[in-house]
């Protein structure tokens, strides 16, 4: 099945099973954060964590904070914009996600 979207169109995606392989992951995760409503409360988040160097040992260390990803469950929906390199990678996770025009 073809991914129906154009190049500036917008689409909404949904996921429709449980994604196993880490790389369909990564991908999705990758497209949920072009979502504003996916990426503003993990930055939010991300905000509170300031970086706080600290001596240790003669050296100065920064303690970072980790890294939060967004919770790709089934049910799980994003609205983005269709560019040419979102398109291909949803074509890659087709089986993992129902595509449609918004």
């Amino acid at each position: 099945m073809a991914i129906a979207a154009k190049t500036g169109q917008t689409v909404r995606i949904t996921i429709k099973k449980h994604v196993r392989r880490e790389a369909s992951r990564k991908t999705l995760e990758r497209l949920f954060m072009q979502d504003k409503a996916v990426y503003r409360p993990i930055e939010v988040r991300s905000a509170n964590f300031k970086p706080l160097p600290k001596r240790r040992g003669g050296q100065i260390w920064t303690k970072l904070p980790n890294k939060v990803h967004p919770n790709l469950v089934q049910g799980a929906a994003a609205t983005i914009k269709a560019t040419p390199q979102s398109i291909k990678d949803l074509a890659s996770v087709e089986d993992y996600v129902q595509v449609s025009v918004a």
